[in-house]
């Protein structure tokens, strides 16, 4: 089990250019690929989906005719496929399938690769599901012949490349410190923080962002349902209360559910993960409540 470490700054981090595939190039895969490029890194986007291929060769950027040949040449590939929740548990279809692609292309490469884990995956996913994947298929060892990083992603869907550049801090969970290293040395040129830990808790790291976020909205929901019984105006309240350095501005004004991509399906995925561990996810559970309320109030 690896020490979390925390790098405050990459100071002493040396700005390295890499080569980089982009396993999967919605919103989440092109923002990074695109960041990237914008630091000096080589990229080439991989997808399966040939209309999304089309419009980014319209865009000058690098494509590939397949996985096995982007990966080819490149340094680290990132994974960044959809997770969506199912029936309350996170589906990794995607991930698991694209895990594979890339097994079967490590297998003939002869450098050390890292593959970077962008995707939203519960914890645990890395190390139980995504690595086996990548060894029984490759026939490689993770660690040794290549290594394995969780690198959660902190992207709005609006403001994806402005976020990626603009990040608060840079997530590497590592399967073992070279490759975790080598990841830091792509995320040099932001000059961001770095926390450099295991997968596991890269992972809920994730998670917990997006559950507290959510929590955020549905608690100055709560708020915005009392301001309005009592005739007071909430946008008063919640912008007095964000003045708060501690709570800032984010989600205080009530009024309306959060939905978008992320924050429902990662809260009732993590709402499932924490029940099956045995334990009572109260907050989260309220969370999703307050949140669906508002919704049939709309």
């Amino acid at each position: 089990m690896l020490v979390p470490a925390l790098a405050p700054v990459l100071e002493k981090t040396e700005q390295v250019r890499l080569n980089v595939s982009i396993v999967g190039s919605g919103a989440v895969g092109k923002a990074t690929g695109t960041g990237l490029r914008q630091l000096g890194h080589s990229v080439i986007f991989c997808d399966n989906d040939s209309k999304v291929l089309e419009g980014l060769k319209k865009e000058e950027l690098l494509v590939a005719d397949s996985l096995a040949a982007g990966l080819a040449s490149s340094d680290i590939v990132m994974i960044c496929v959809p997770t969506p929740t199912v029936n309350g548990h996170q589906n990794l279809h995607h991930v698991l399938e694209a895990a594979t692609e890339i097994g079967a292309a490590l297998r003939y490469a002869s450098s050390f690769k890292v593959v970077a884990v962008r995707s939203t995956v519960l914890p645990g996913s890395t190390r139980r599901e995504i690595i086996p994947v990548l060894e029984r298929v490759s026939g490689k060892k993770a660690g040794e012949d290549f290594g394995v990083c969780a690198n959660p992603e902190f992207l709005r869907a609006s403001s994806a490349l402005e976020d990626f550049l603009s990040a608060s801090r840079i997530v590497i969970g590592e399967s073992d410190s070279r490759a975790g290293a080598i990841l830091a040395g792509l995320y040099a040129g932001l000059r961001r923080p770095i926390v450099r830990c295991g997968l596991e808790e890269a992972e809920l790291i994730k998670y917990a962002s997006n559950a507290f976020l959510a929590n955020k909205i549905s608690f100055f929901n709560e708020i915005y349902k009392i301001s309005r019984k009592l005739g007071v105006d909430d946008k008063i309240v919640s912008r007095a209360v964000s003045l708060d350095e501690r709570i800032g501005g984010y989600g205080v004004i009530g009024g309306s559910a959060f939905g978008g991509p992320c924050l429902p399906k990662d809260l009732e995925a993590l709402i499932t993960f924490v029940r099956e561990l045995g334990l009572n996810p109260g907050i989260l559970r309220e969370t999703a409540r307050v949140n669906e309320e508002m919704r049939s109030d709309q």
